[in-house]
C-alpha cells in the first residue's frame, strides 16, 4: 500500500472483491482489498490500524464489529436499493415466502411489496451477528423458502439446510463508496496539515503563548514563554497555571472581559500580555494568554517595520489582468480608467475578495504615475504606536530603539507615486485625522521632527464597510469621509457578475497550469451559488478542486464530497413514496426511471439522486430503454 491514500476495503464475498480490484484499477483509486467476515474482519482492520491504514470500508454486520474493535473510520459500502429489488427476484426462482434479513431499514413498505411482485416477503433488522442467527431461525420457523441478505445471513441460513440469496453491490456504488472514502483520507490530510502548521507557528512566534483548558489547566507553552519565564513545558503542562506561573492573571479572564496590553511582572519579566477567552459555541473551554518580553518590543516592531516594506512598492496588475465582460464589472473598468487619468483621491468600495487592490494597481499602472512607487498599507496591520513612525518616518533619537540616521515613512517613499490606504476603516478616530492632515496640506512631519515635509502622493484608499453609515454612528471622520469620496468606485460582488464565472474559471486553472474542466451541470452549480466570499472564494475552491481531482472533469458529486459546506443544499431530495412501482423489475426500474425524470422536469442527475442510483447507472438505463 502506497503512501498516498490508504484505504482498505473488507469485502463480504469474493465477487464483490474482485469488482472492486477492477473499479479501483480503472479509477486509479489506491486501496487494498481483503475478503473477510465478522471476526477475521475484525482482525485484519486491527492489524491495518496498526499498519498505519486512515480508514476502512466494510458493510453489514461486520461493519458493526469492526466499530466496537477498532478506533478507524468507518466508511459502509453504498446501499443501492435496486440491488435489494434484484436480490428478491433471484430469490423468487426457489420459492414465495421470502426473509429479508438487513441491517438497514428497508426503504419498501411490506404491503407495498406484496402488491408490487405479489410475494410474502418478511422483513428483519438486526445490528449483532447473535441476532442475524436468532433471526435466520426465527424466519425458518416462520416457514421462509429462501433467506434473503448479507455475506454471512446467507452463509448460517445455507448452514441450516435453507436457500440463501446475497444482496449484491453494483460498480457504481463500488465506486461512490471509494471515492467517499478517498475524499475522508485526502481531508484528514489536510487537518492534518493545518494542525502542523498552527504547532509549527506555535513553535516558533516571537510571542510567549500559554493556553489552559476550562479548569485552568496547562495544555500549551511554547519555547518562547520557556524562555521569558525561565520555566521548562514539561514542568508546567499538565499543571494548574496558578500553581506554576507566578502572579498569573490568566484565569481572570473566566470571569471578566478579555484583557489586551496588559503589563505583569512574573519574576523573570516585565510582560505585556493579551489574555482571552477560547469559546466554542459560546461555551467556554478554556483561555490563552500571548505576550512579549517589553524589552524585546522594539526588536518586534522593527520587524513589522521591515514586513511592511517587503510588501513591495510597484504595482503588477493592470486592467486587463482583472478578468470578466460582465457589464456591471465592465463599468466599474470604465469609471476607473477614466478616475486614472486625474490626481483626485479615489475612494474604491466592495465586499471582501472582489479586487479592490487590483483596481488600485491597474488604475497606477493607467495613470501619469506609473513608473513610480506604488507602496500599498493595510490599516488594519497597523498599532498606533506605530502608525505615525511607519507613515511618515522618525528622525534620529525620537524614540529609544530608533535606527541610527532616522527613516523616511511611507508617505515619502511613495512620493510622486500612489499610496494605497486598504481597510482604511479599520483605523482610529485619532489616525483619521493625521490621514486628514496629510490630504488637505499634502506635508508630512517625520516623528521627532519640526519640519513639515511637502509631499507629492496620489491616495487611493478602500473600504469594504459602508462608511457613510460609520460617519452617521461616529466611528469615521465625516470630514475625511467627505475628502475621500472625490470620485468612487463600487466594485461589484461575484454574485452580480457570475456570467463572469467560465472565464474566471478558465483564468485560474492557466495560472496554476491546470485543465480542470466541469460539466454543465457543475459549472450550473457555480454559478447559481451566492459566493459570499466573491473571487477569493471561487479562487480557494478552485485550488481545492485541482488538488483533489487533478485535470479531470469535475462532476456533481466532486463539488459535493469536495465542498460539501458550500453546496450541502443541493443535497435535498424529493420523497422516494412518490415513485410508485409495479409490474416484473425491468418494468419497475423502466417505469421508476420515468416518473423520476418526470417529477425533476428532465433533470437526469436530480432524477439519479431521488432513484438512489448513480447519473451514470441511469444513463447506462436509459440507453437501454
Amino acid at each position: 500500500m502506497s503512501e498516498k491514500n490508504k484505504i482498505l476495503f473488507i469485502a463480504p464475498y469474493k465477487k464483490m472483491a474482485d469488482m472492486v480490484v477492477e473499479v479501483a484499477k480503472q479509477f486509479n483509486i489506491d486501496v487494498k482489498v481483503e475478503t473477510a467476515l465478522m471476526e477475521d474482519a475484525v482482525k485484519l482492520a486491527k492489524k491495518a490500524e496498526k499498519d498505519g491504514v486512515e480508514i476502512i470500508i466494510s458493510r453489514g454486520a461486520t461493519s458493526a464489529a469492526i466499530k466496537k474493535e477498532c478506533s478507524l473510520p468507518i466508511v459502509e459500502i453504498y446501499e443501492n436499493n435496486l440491488e435489494i429489488l434484484r436480490a428478491i427476484q433471484e430469490a423468487l426462482k426457489y420459492g414465495k415466502n421470502l426473509a429479508l434479513i438487513w441491517y438497514n431499514e428497508i426503504p419498501y413498505k411490506e404491503d407495498f411489496l406484496y402488491t408490487l411482485l405479489q410475494v410474502d416477503v418478511r422483513f428483519y433488522k438486526y445490528e449483532t451477528r447473535d441476532e442475524i442467527e436468532n433471526l435466520v431461525n426465527m424466519a425458518i420457523k416462520e416457514k421462509a423458502d429462501v433467506i434473503i441478505g448479507g455475506a454471512y445471513t446467507v452463509h448460517f441460513a445455507e448452514k441450516l439446510g435453507k436457500k440463501g440469496v446475497i444482496i449484491g453491490c453494483d460498480r457504481e456504488s463500488i465506486l461512490w463508496t471509494l471515492r467517499q472514502a478517498q475524499s475522508i483520507v485526502n481531508i484528514k490530510k489536510e487537518e492534518e496539515i493545518k494542525r502542523k502548521r498552527i504547532e509549527t507557528i506555535i513553535q516558533n512566534v516571537h510571542d510567549g503563548i500559554i493556553a489552559v483548558d476550562q479548569k485552568g489547566v496547562i495544555t500549551t507553552f511554547n519555547p518562547m514563554a520557556e524562555a521569558i519565564m525561565k520555566l521548562k513545558a514539561s514542568d508546567v503542562i499538565g499543571k494548574h497555571a496558578k500553581d506554576v506561573i507566578p502572579n498569573t492573571k490568566l484565569y481572570e479572564v473566566f470571569e471578566g472581559e478579555d484583557q489586551f496590553d496588559q503589563l505583569q511582572d512574573v519574576g523573570s519579566a516585565i510582560i505585556s500580555t493579551n489574555r482571552v477567552k477560547m469559546k466554542i459555541k459560546d461555551e467556554i473551554v478554556g483561555a490563552v494568554a500571548t505576550f512579549q518580553d517589553v524589552t524585546k518590543i522594539q526588536q518586534l516592531e522593527q520587524k513589522i517595520r521591515q514586513k511592511l516594506y517587503s510588501k513591495g512598492h510597484v504595482a503588477h496588475y493592470k486592467f486587463d489582468d482583472i478578468v470578466g465582460k460582465s457589464p456591471a464589472l465592465m463599468s466599474a473598468k470604465n469609471i476607473a480608467k477614466k478616475f486614472a487619468q486625474t490626481d483626485e483621491t479615489i475612494l474604491i468600495l466592495g465586499e471582501s475578495g472582489t479586487g479592490k487592490e487590483m483596481f488600485a494597481q491597474s488604475i497606477h499602472n493607467e495613470s501619469l504615475r506609473r513608473n513610480c512607487p506604488f507602496v500599498a498599507v493595510n490599516c488594519a496591520e497597523l498599532s498606533e504606536s506605530l502608525f505615525e513612525s511607519e507613515l511618515f518616518g522618525y528622525e534620529e533619537g525620537a524614540f529609544t530603539g530608533a535606527k541610527r540616521g532616522g527613516k523616511e515613512g511611507l508617505f515619502l517613499l511613495a512620493h510622486e507615486g500612489t499610496i494605497f490606504l486598504d481597510e482604511i476603516s479599520e483605523l482610529p478616530l485619532p489616525l483619521q485625522t493625521a490621514i486628514l492632515r496629510v490630504i488637505q496640506e499634502k506635508t508630512i512631519r517625520p516623528v521627532g521632527s519640526d519640519k513639515m515635509i511637502p509631499v507629492d502622493v496620489r491616495i487611493i484608499a478602500a473600504s469594504n464597510k459602508n462608511l457613510k453609515k460609520m460617519v452617521e454612528e461616529g466611528r469615521f471622520r465625516q470630514d475625511l469621509f467627505y475628502r475621500l469620496n472625490v470620485l468612487t468606485i463600487r466594485i461589484p460582488s461575484l454574485k452580480e457578475r457570475k456570467s463572469d464565472i467560465p472565464e474566471l474559471i478558465k483564468s485560474i486553472s492557466m495560472e496554476y497550469n491546470h485543465n480542470l474542466h466541469f460539466t454543465d451541470e457543475t459549472l450550473d452549480m457555480l454559478i447559481n451559488y451566492d459566493w459570499p466570499g466573491n473571487v477569493r472564494e471561487l479562487l480557494n475552491i478552485m485550488k481545492r478542486l485541482m488538488v483533489l481531482y487533478g485535470n479531470s472533469t469535475i462532476k456533481r458529486e466532486n463539488l459535493l464530497d469536495a465542498m460539501p459546506e458550500v453546496f450541502g443544499f443541493y443535497n435535498d431530495n424529493q420523497a422516494n413514496s412518490s415513485l410508485a412501482l409495479e409490474g416484473t423489475l425491468a418494468e419497475i426500474i423502466r417505469n421508476s426511471i420515468e416518473k423520476a425524470l418526470k417529477i425533476t422536469k428532465g433533470n437526469q442527475s436530480q432524477a439519479a439522486k431521488m432513484l438512489g442510483v448513480s447519473r451514470t447507472f441511469l444513463w447506462r438505463k436509459l440507453r437501454q430503454m
